[in-house]
């Protein structure tokens, strides 16, 4: 049996296959999930040119115009369907035209089971605010009045209680800042684990701001008051900066079903409390949620009032070829190419059947689609990383290595060639 590609003795080639064979501008297949893409040139990643609107039930024309709009939302999907790219696409909708709406991005179950589960669920959305607060309010600094000294001290305490470490943060930024950045402080978010979404200039007014808020760290408050408190204060002053609403984008790491099922009640908590708060100004959940949850929310939305005919429900769904046919495509021409699918550069012998059987495998999963495209190139580098054409070899030495379960991935019989034929 075929042992796996060596990622450090192939990288060299899968690199030269990527770059000199294939004629791309960057690897567009070599990660499956949202937050590991967005790490590729973080400072203006490519992921948000690979989107493709999933297909959902009920079908939607406009989805994220659909998902911008002042309602609830809750999108349902499998593991690997792409709710977290959906949701960051959203947040940078939101955050490139903005429109006096604060979104807020929070992910449940990235930390493990806590002491406290109702203080760890706040302290972390807590957090999700003040941090959101802060990017947004240095992004859409430019179209800000002239803030008083009160106010700027309101900030700098609520961010300096709220998020860990701030003050060392912003000082380390401002420390390593290059005058001739061509990106500004949009390389700052990875940080702050936010992405870039905009250009954003360190201006001599931003520099200012940051300098007086640099100098109230000697006197940041400790943590006195509850986190639901120090939420609730966080929203008044997203009101007082002018956000007339607030997205709140909840959505869920993969999980075990035991913690799927706290997971499930961390959702409960935060949204049942939430809606008890009347924040200052309205704030809409928009929820990208484990398909299996559709009932439980269903019926919470339904006891909080949230399910009503402006409500978006739907589930994302692809159970279309031509959806994920397009996915690939679009990340090819992402990186600046003419090929516009694995059919293009498939030998003779596999000719017009390779994405169709990798489409086949992937049992309508972007994420299984990815990890199978990724593993197919890395075996065709390591066998030939000059030659452009994916052979029936290739395929099945994939299929020996793919260990993603089933369906597995189709083995190939290839004819045996006589010398002199």
């Amino acid at each position: 049996m075929p042992t796996a590609p060596s990622k450090k003795r192939d990288s060299s080639k899968r690199e030269h296959l990527i770059k000199q064979t294939l004629k791309l501008t960057h690897d567009p297949f070599a990660f499956a999930t949202a937050e590991l893409e967005l790490l590729v040139h973080p400072e203006d990643p490519p992921f948000f040119s690979y989107y493709v609107p999933p297909p959902t039930e009920p079908a939607q024309k406009e989805l994220l115009e659909s998902l911008r709009k002042a309602n609830p939302v809750f999108i349902f999907g499998p593991s690997g369907s792409g709710k977290t790219t959906l949701r960051y696409m959203l947040e940078a909708f939101c955050r490139a035209v903005p429109d006096s709406t604060l979104v807020v991005s929070h992910t449940l179950g990235k930390t493990g089971a806590p002491v406290n589960e109702e203080t760890a669920v706040w302290r972390s959305l807590t957090q999700a605010l003040a941090t959101d607060l802060f990017v947004q309010i240095t992004e859409q600094w430019h179209t800000l009045t002239h803030l008083a000294p009160d106010m700027v001290e309101k900030l700098g305490h609520f961010w300096y209680e709220a998020i860990p470490h701030y003050g060392r943060k912003l000082r380390l930024h401002l420390d390593r800042y290059q005058s001739n950045s061509p990106v500004g402080v949009s390389a700052w978010w990875t940080t702050w684990k936010r992405a870039a979404v905009r250009y954003t200039p360190l201006t001599p007014a931003r520099q200012i701001f940051f300098q007086q808020l640099l100098a109230l760290e000697a006197a940041a408050p400790t943590q006195t008051q509850t986190y639901q408190k120090t939420f609730s204060r966080g929203t008044q002053l997203a009101k007082e900066m002018g956000f007339t609403q607030i997205y709140l984008l909840i959505d869920v790491v993969d999980s075990r079903q035991r913690q799927n099922l706290r997971l499930e009640n961390q959702l409960t908590l935060l949204l049942q409390t939430i809606n008890a708060h009347s924040p200052p100004v309205p704030l809409y959940p928009k929820l990208f949620l484990p398909e299996n949850w559709q009932d439980h929310v269903n019926k919470l939305a339904t006891s909080l009032d949230w399910l009503t005919p402006q409500t978006l429900s739907a589930i994302i769904r692809w159970d279309k070829p031509e959806a994920l046919h397009a996915l690939i495509a679009n990340r090819f021409r992402s990186a600046g190419s003419w090929i516009r699918g694995f059919n293009t550069i498939a030998g003779q012998e596999i000719a017009n059947r390779l994405e169709e059987m990798m489409i086949q495998t992937a049992d309508q999963s972007p994420r299984r689609l990815l990890q199978l495209a990724n593993l197919l190139l890395d075996v065709h580098a390591s066998r030939e990383p000059d030659d452009w054409l994916v052979t029936a070899v290739d395929w099945n030495t994939m299929c020996q290595l793919w260990n993603d379960g089933p369906p597995l991935p189709p083995s190939l019989t290839i004819p045996i060639q006589i010398p002199g034929e």
